[in-house]
């Protein structure tokens, strides 16, 4: 079966977008469930997973008063 050259195209594209969506968050929230610094090698080492698993699981839910500085 032949790869189609823009099947490759969007799946780089998504890695990418979830990489750096994963990081600008990582950055710009206070607190995360374990260091900031292992959560940053895994977003990097681990693709598409690493980024997914921070996003749905690493992140520290915001508190009242920390969304509200965001808006």
């Amino acid at each position: 079966m032949k790869e189609k050259p823009y099947v490759k195209a969007v799946v780089y594209t998504l890695e990418f977008i979830l990489l750096v969506a994963s990081y600008v968050d990582l950055w710009k929230r206070p607190r995360t469930r374990g260091p900031k610094w292992l959560w940053g090698i895994l977003i990097f080492l681990v693709n598409y997973l690493g980024p997914v698993v921070y996003l749905v699981w690493g992140r520290h839910p915001a508190t009242p008063t920390e969304s509200s500085i965001h808006d």
